[in-house]
């Protein structure tokens, strides 16, 4: 019963997230940080024996929902476990893993290039803007490691230091996407001279405006799919926007860090679409 309840509550709040219809805010921080912290305490509080600790936690799950922002994923998930009945061992245990997600920060191995904005939420979809910005990239041969060796052999012999995140293009390949291409960001668009260099070409990417979201762990295809779809759900809802180019994804860590640790972001290029009889620029 325990274990079933669990894997309902999750399925619930998978299904839920989807259906996110407010974009994540920098002002909805604070009200996310209140929550993660009400959720913990009521986590703790809940550890009472009998009916007295279940109502804590019950509480401190209602009061959490109070402070998220409606129409968030976080408020959905929240509302799910609100309206979970049976263990409480099984609901401390979710509502434990919420307060962790709305507390969330990636671990830094590097430093974000000069005016790339990164992580801002977990599991919240978001529009984000990019300056101009200088990547060594190139062709997705032989898997990440035989994409990876190049690029690092570039930056070593060039002495360019390693930024976060790294970036991988996709290409559409019939229905399925593909991996195309993998980047290393140039902490600075003033470094090194733009040139094809081997199998690594050093090139500038114009501003764009993204549609990301972020997730724990790893970037495996089946969860990278199952975030471009729920982003390709919201930009259904939102015809005000277009897709502008092939998604993409950032990695922000290493092979040294590891599960729920790591963090990743899946991102679609979008544009605001043109009005019925203006041609597009």
């Amino acid at each position: 019963m325990r274990h079933a309840l669990a894997a309902a509550l999750f399925l619930a709040t998978a299904q839920v997230a989807v259906a996110q219809t407010r974009l994540y805010d920098p002002v909805d921080a604070p009200a996310r940080a209140t929550a993660a912290a009400v959720l913990s305490y009521g986590v703790a509080a809940g550890k009472s024996d009998g009916d007295v600790g279940v109502e804590r936690l019950r509480a401190a799950i209602a009061t959490a929902c109070a402070c998220l922002p409606a129409g968030s994923a976080a408020r959905a998930n929240a509302e799910q476990l609100r309206a979970a009945d049976g263990d409480a061992k099984a609901l401390a245990k979710q509502a434990a893993a919420l307060a962790g997600d709305l507390a969330f920060r990636p671990v830094a191995e590097a430093e974000l290039p000069a005016g790339v904005p990164g992580f801002a939420v977990l599991d919240e979809i978001e529009v984000r803007t990019y300056p101009t910005y200088r990547m060594v990239k190139t062709a997705m041969k032989g898997g990440s490691m035989g994409a990876f060796w190049p690029l690092f052999n570039h930056i070593k012999d060039n002495e360019i230091a390693m930024t976060t995140p790294v970036q991988v293009d996709y290409a559409e390949d019939g229905e399925r996407q593909r991996e195309a291409s993998m980047a290393f960001l140039y902490g600075s668009p003033d470094l090194g001279p733009l040139r094809k260099d081997g199998a690594v070409e050093v090139v500038d990417v114009p501003p764009l405006t993204v549609l990301t979201l972020g997730s724990r762990g790893y970037d495996r295809k089946g969860r990278v799919e199952e975030l471009r779809e729920r982003m390709n759900g919201w930009l259904a809802d939102h015809p005000e926007w277009e897709v502008a180019g092939p998604m993409r994804t950032m990695g922000y860590n290493s092979p040294s860090v590891a599960g729920n640790r790591r963090y990743f972001e899946v991102q679609i290029p979008i544009k605001p679409k043109a009005a019925k009889g203006q041609d597009a620029q």
